[in-house]
């Protein structure tokens, strides 16, 4: 048995406030400042990181499209390959079908 599984999963809510909870926290004037200036520098690096955020997917979009353009123009390029390919093939089929019926184009013996 794990040494765990005899503790509640969740905590009861307490019925009477603790003497921590009665109490009222006052910080001093040193303290005040060192808060408000820890949550000045949360502030500004949050907004620094939702600005980096915003720059960075604006680059995804830009990179997304210029590498689709690629592509676009790649699949442009293979196409017409294929069709030169295809129609080299063709030419050359017909050929060897000719020479085999007997039908080519000879050229005449001198004799």
């Amino acid at each position: 048995m794990l040494p765990y599984a005899s503790k509640p999963k969740l905590m009861k809510r307490q019925k009477r406030q603790t003497y921590l909870q009665k109490r009222a926290v006052v910080l001093e004037p040193e303290e005040r400042k060192a808060i408000a200036i820890l949550q000045q520098m949360r502030a500004l690096r949050k907004d620094q990181v939702a600005r980096r955020r915003e720059k960075q997917s604006e680059r995804k979009v830009a990179h997304r499209k210029k590498m689709e353009k690629t592509e676009a123009q790649k699949e442009g390029k293979d196409k017409d390959k294929k069709k030169e390919y295809m129609r080299a093939a063709g030419v050359k089929k017909k050929r060897e079908i000719e020479r085999e019926d007997g039908e080519g184009s000879r050229k005449r013996q001198k004799g």
